[in-house]
């Protein structure tokens, strides 16, 4: 179910990878809630910061210098997973709090995929893995996913970072990371994949 694989990447391109995100001239854009920025969230230390490589709903790869630099990695990615189509890449930063604060339980999609975290940069806080999918209602004509109460989740599996890994698992389980507390930042490139004939 969920699959660890450590130095992913070929030592040099991680190494310029890394070099790429953790840099003052990178452009993140923030978020004030990293694991939904559509929803508010009372905690200080619920925010983050992302950037989107690719998008198969908002236009695809960006036309930028970034996108292409990660797009072999995202292939290989594809590979590995046995997939056909990229859905999204993004990079996502989160930096230090006091107690590894626990972002909320989310799915990235409702419908069947296959998720990755890859971690770019040596950190602490865990990604953790629960026994929930996503109860998605329809209200009118569009399909909304409940939020987990998190009282109704257990925990199945957890993942602690390392420069390096990829961790592969469902999509549609629920999910979540934890800011850093040992480190003053936890990069990592979060993507999604679909398989021929998946939600056909």
């Amino acid at each position: 179910m969920i699959k660890v694989i450590d130095n992913f990447l070929t030592k040099s391109y991680h190494k310029e990878l890394l070099s790429i995100l953790d840099n003052a001239d990178f452009p993140w854009h923030y978020n004030r809630n990293i694991s939904d920025n559509e929803k508010d969230d009372a905690s200080p230390y619920s925010f983050g910061f992302s950037h989107i490589f690719f998008d198969a709903f908002k236009g695809g790869q960006r036309d930028t210098w970034y996108a292409s630099f990660v797009k072999p990695m995202l292939y290989q990615i594809m590979d590995t997973v046995g997939a056909n189509w990229i859905i999204r890449a993004r990079a996502d930063m989160t930096v230090a709090t006091p107690n590894n604060f626990e972002h909320g339980a989310h799915v990235d999609f409702s419908f069947s995929n296959i998720s990755t975290v890859f971690y770019v940069n040596e950190s602490d806080g865990d990604t953790i893995f629960f026994d929930k999918e996503p109860i998605v209602e329809v209200v009118n004509g569009e399909k909304i996913v409940q939020p987990f109460d998190k009282n109704e989740l257990n925990v199945v599996d957890r993942v602690s970072p390392k420069a390096n890994r990829l961790v592969i698992f469902p999509g549609n389980i629920a999910h979540t990371g934890c800011s850093p507390k040992n480190y003053k930042n936890r990069i990592l490139i979060n993507s999604n994949y679909e398989m021929e004939g998946d939600n056909a």
